[in-house]
């Protein structure tokens, strides 16, 4: 019942959230004026402990307020629409503006008055009358023209050139400064090299003063306590002279006067979204590339300003990143561009190719095998049979794309072949997780030439050369691109496909037909659960992860009793190991750890990868599990022991009989949640091949190209497998509970 009761709430809470999602808004009243800020209904953004949340609590308190520890969060909160407003300096905003921040503006009124932007002074300053000192050099500095020249160089034009000053070679003192090194272009980092208008200022004061600068960075939330404190002589930080700050500190006499203002949100990009004519309208555009691939940097080599990239582990997600404007292009081979952009309205791929593109099979460095691979892909480049496989594989029908059976002997022994299964059409699974593609399928007739059968095992693209260094391949493929990097460490067979490396983009001219919500739910549910019987995946990949969740916390539990055990006998060195192994274990990260064991341990071993990941999450669940029983056990009396003992049960009675029912009611309740936590963290057993829920939802995303839907559907499963294991945990802790089991006497008359 409560289970039945907790999926009947996901599952309204789901629809709900896909509910608000689809419906839509209407746009918020466009902000043209501070005064429509001023009102519950908006969310206005201020930095921590600035002049903005001060501005903000005095000229807007009608409005709902969010801290933000930095400016740069509230800029993309804004961006993003996460809020109305944000209130900070009007010209930093500007500089933010014209450094490239994009869909927001600036409203033109100022909100309240200006505000000083001053010196922050310690009162433990080790410096003999430093404020007077400081006030002296501003006044000098002013009057020369020093500080209008230094604001219209950083600020106004925005130079970053750093002038040369001389530091005194015989210095009279020393001098602590604190800044933050995180604002543009006052205090801030070029590279490895702090800069900006108040550095230029902290070592024009030093060189006045006559005094060594030693220059400390801090986050603004700190830097005041540390002037406090004395850690610092003064603060040089773009520092607002606000009334609770002169609570703590002394300020100098004013630097520069700062306004304060309002930046809310613009028109969206879309409408004015920059459209890309050649190659080199990409200079500085964000690109999405895969994790493991070589495509950033052959995008590099014909785009000098290509930097901005972001990493994805396959192409639903690049393309879902494409959809919400978080990258401008995507990186791709030219086949799985051409699938991505067929099979999502609004995208495209760009006419002008980046560069030409060969792929080919990948042996281990030395093999034997190249020399025979090479032969047999020259002659079926000559008779037509990658032809013919090409128009098998890139053609419009489904029927025909089907592998050929092993029927050959194969007396001359295995290719052990590892792929990528998100790689349509060159290597990807079926709907019953059955290998497919066109590499697949040359790799099985270069096998029948050779009489050699083929063990295939999907992998992902990241680890595809890892497979063959480790000795765990043989050949290894996934639109894998022949480069000079990737030659080095393995032997590339003669290229099979003549490729282009493209960009995928948003289509800006095309027309996009609007679906209503129930539409689009359920052609995402057909495409996820019915087109080619795809809930049979679904259900072998849930299959695989409930036998290892299951098996991992049978094997995980003995061997964390066993190890509980140890560290529970009196022997220093049998307690140490049990120690260091329970540490070693917490301490590395559960996919670091399942790829040592896949790739190192058991590299050269010939075993299954379900077992690596069960061996893998027993060991890490052991370490967990025997630190819960051994604080369960430690809770338990030890009178009880020595009353036990005392009348003539032996130690083993004493701990089964006595301690461990006791001490089980203790370390049961932390153990399930333990548990449930084991069962998603296998989430991750991809990374060695193996099919489970959520590799196969990665695998179903790849064919749809719909990165939403299957990860709802994964999460859903996953939650109601948590909750049944959570059922099953907890009728084994009511066996346990004497509190909860109806007891009746018995041999009592009444």
């Amino acid at each position: 019942m409560v289970l039945q009761k907790g999926i009947a709430l996901l599952t309204l809470a789901l629809l709900g959230i896909l509910c608000l999602g689809g419906c839509g808004r209407k746009e918020n009243e466009k902000i043209t004026c501070i005064e429509q800020l001023n009102n519950p209904a908006c969310t206005i953004g201020v930095p921590e402990g600035g002049a903005g949340m001060y501005m903000a609590e005095k000229y807007l308190p009608e409005a709902e307020h969010k801290t933000f520890s930095g400016n740069s969060s509230g800029y993309l909160a804004i961006s993003q629409g996460k809020l109305d407003g944000f209130v900070y300096d009007r010209v930093m905003m500007e500089f933010a503006i014209a450094s490239g921040l994009e869909n927001v503006e600036i409203l033109e009124e100022n909100l309240g008055e200006s505000m000083d932007v001053a010196v922050g002074i310690s009162p433990k300053s080790q410096v003999d009358n430093l404020k007077d000192k400081v006030n002296q050099f501003l006044s000098e500095a002013r009057a020369e023209g020093t500080l209008d020249d230094m604001y219209d160089r950083w600020v106004s034009r925005a130079e970053k050139t750093m002038p040369e000053i001389q530091a005194p070679q015989m210095p009279d003192c020393k001098l602590k400064v604190g800044t933050t090194g995180m604002v543009q272009p006052f205090s801030y980092y070029e590279g490895t090299t702090l800069t900006g208008y108040d550095v230029e200022l902290i070592y024009r004061f030093g060189a006045w003063l006559n005094a060594e600068v030693e220059i400390k960075v801090y986050d603004y939330d700190g830097i005041i306590a540390a002037a406090e404190a004395g850690d610092i002589d003064c603060i040089m930080a773009n520092l607002n002279a606000t009334e609770e700050r002169r609570r703590h500190i002394e300020f100098s006499d004013c630097v520069y006067p700062s306004v304060s203002a309002v930046m809310v949100r613009s028109e969206q990009k879309g409408s004015t979204e920059k459209k890309y004519e050649t190659l080199s309208d990409f200079a500085g555009a964000r690109f999405a590339s895969l994790s493991g691939g070589v495509y950033d940097k052959l995008l590099q080599e014909v785009i000098a300003d290509a930097e901005n990239f972001s990493y994805y582990n396959s192409v639903p997600d690049i393309v879902a990143a494409l959809k919400a404007d978080r990258v401008d292009a995507g990186v791709l081979d030219e086949p799985l561009a051409q699938l991505a952009a067929a099979k999502n309205e609004g995208l495209k791929v760009f006419e002008e190719p980046v560069v030409r593109d060969k792929y080919g099979y990948a042996l281990p460095k030395g093999s034997p095998l190249r020399e025979q691979f090479n032969e047999v892909i020259a002659k079926f480049k000559e008779d037509g049979t990658i032809a013919s496989l090409k128009e098998k594989w890139l053609g419009a029908d489904e029927s025909i794309k089907v592998l050929m059976e092993q029927d050959w002997p194969g007396d001359k022994g295995t290719i052990r072949y590892y792929y990528d299964g998100a790689h349509e059409p060159m290597t990807y699974l079926g709907s019953s997780g059955e290998p497919l593609g066109l590499e697949i399928d040359l790799l099985l007739l270069i096998a029948r030439e050779l009489d050699m059968k083929v063990e295939m095992t999907t992998c992902e693209f990241a680890s595809l050369i890892t497979a063959l260094e480790s000795g765990k391949a043989d050949v290894v493929s996934g639109s894998l691109s022949i480069t000079e990097e990737r030659a080095k460490r393995v032997d590339f067979a003669d290229t099979h496909y003549d490729s282009a490396l493209v960009l995928l983009v948003r289509d800006l001219d095309g027309e996009l037909q609007e679906k209503g919500f129930w539409a689009n739910i359920e052609d995402s549910f057909q495409s996820t659960f019915i087109v080619e019987g795809r809930w049979r995946l679904i259900l072998r990949g849930l299959g695989i992860t409930i036998l290892i969740s299951v098996f991992s916390g049978l094997f995980g539990l003995c061997l964390g009793f066993l190890i509980c055990m140890l560290r529970r006998i009196n022997c220093k060195p049998t307690q140490w190991f049990g120690a260091v192994f329970v540490r070693v274990i917490q301490g590395t990260p559960i996919v670091v750890f399942l790829m040592i064991l896949y790739y190192g341990i058991f590299g050269s071993a010939d075993i299954s990868e379900i077992l690596v990941a069960i061996i893998g999450f027993s060991i890490n669940f052991a370490a967990y599990s025997s630190e819960m029983m051994r604080t369960g056990i430690e809770t338990v009396d030890k009178g009880q022991s020595e009353a036990a003992l005392a009348m003539g049960y032996t130690k083993g009675q004493t701990f089964f009989k006595i301690v461990l029912p006791q001490a089980a009611r203790n370390f049961i309740p932390v153990l399930k949640g333990e548990f449930i936590s084991m069962v998603k963290m296998t989430s991750v057993v991809g990374y060695i091949a193996v099919q489970d829920l959520t590799k196969v939802s990665d695998i179903i995303r790849s064919r749809t190209m719909e990165a939403f839907f299957p990860l709802i559907m994964t999460a859903v499963i996953y939650f109601v497998i948590a909750n049944m294991m959570t059922a099953a945990l907890s009728f084994a802790e009511r066996k346990v509970a004497p509190k909860r089991n109806k007891r009746s006497l018995k041999g009592v008359c009444m």
